[in-house]
């Protein structure tokens, strides 16, 4: 057994292309733990076996060192990494929101939000309403994607986090009361700025569960708000130069699935 374990070399090939001459010495549900053929030490090394797309005997090159599993892209080589949603709680706002999220690295994303008014359902003496708005998000994740009781992690796009949000918003809601038979016309363009807390499931791996909220601050030009009539931004809603935004978002996983490479040192 010794003899053969000296002479005999096998090939891990892993999911960049890099193959490694090894000697193999134990296979567990998780990783394949293993020596380097020519190393005279007899280090021994493991590998997680989402790292390794095949092993084969007889050829090799070089070995690997993985120093930061939770930041290896290639864990996520069969992730889709885009996401179109759409925001069912705009929509209650009178507001179609379309929004295209793509991760850039693991634990990281960047989601676009386009806001249309009046496609949707009226509020209260609402009549009619016009007009546009964009959000930029940048979310990052606040946990792990491992979790010690799965073997896989965590699709790419799963998890809890944070977004400071960015976002310009311009349009027209004509009021109609019916109590005195007055009519207004509210008209705002504002930029505004905040932060969002949320949690996002994937579901099988193509359906994306997206809820948050969160706190934000506006300035620009408003008119005929009065006492009664927030500023009103489809998902979000406030007063004072303040927003409170809530959000319930469905999406579907799209693109190729590929992993994010790696930048070089």
């Amino acid at each position: 057994m010794v003899s053969i374990n000296i002479f005999s070399q096998d090939i891990i090939i892993n999911k960049d292309g890099e193959k490694m001459e090894v000697i193999i010495q134990k296979v567990t549900k998780n990783n394949i733990k293993y020596i380097l053929f020519n190393d005279p030490n007899k280090v021994l090394y493991t590998i997680d076996k989402v790292l390794v797309n095949s092993v084969k005997f007889a050829y090799g090159n070089k070995g690997l060192d993985v120093k930061n599993p939770e930041k290896n892209p290639y864990y996520f080589s069969d992730d889709k990494t885009q996401n179109i949603l759409i925001n069912f709680s705009a929509f209650s706002g009178n507001t179609l929101a379309l929004a295209y999220e793509k991760a850039i690295n693991p634990g990281q994303s960047l989601m676009a939000e386009l806001k249309l008014y009046g496609l949707g359902v009226k509020s209260e003496f609402e009549k009619e309403r016009s007009g546009f708005g964009l959000d930029l998000h940048y979310r990052l994740k606040t946990k792990s994607f491992f979790s010690k009781k799965k073997y896989r992690p965590k699709h790419i796009l799963h998890g809890p986090y944070f977004a400071p949000v960015i976002g310009f918003s311009t349009g027209t809601i004509a009021y109609d009361y019916l109590y005195d038979n007055t009519n207004k016309d509210v008209k705002h363009s504002v930029f505004h700025f905040g932060i969002q807390y949320g949690n996002q499931w994937i579901l099988q791996r193509k359906v994306s569960i997206d809820t948050s909220f969160g706190f934000h601050y506006f300035a620009g030009s408003q008119s005929n708000t009065g006492d009664f009539e927030p500023v009103r931004l489809g998902n979000m809603i406030g007063n004072g130069n303040q927003l409170f935004s809530f959000n319930i978002r469905v999406g579907f996983l799209t693109g190729k699935a590929t992993y994010i490479k790696q930048k070089k040192k």
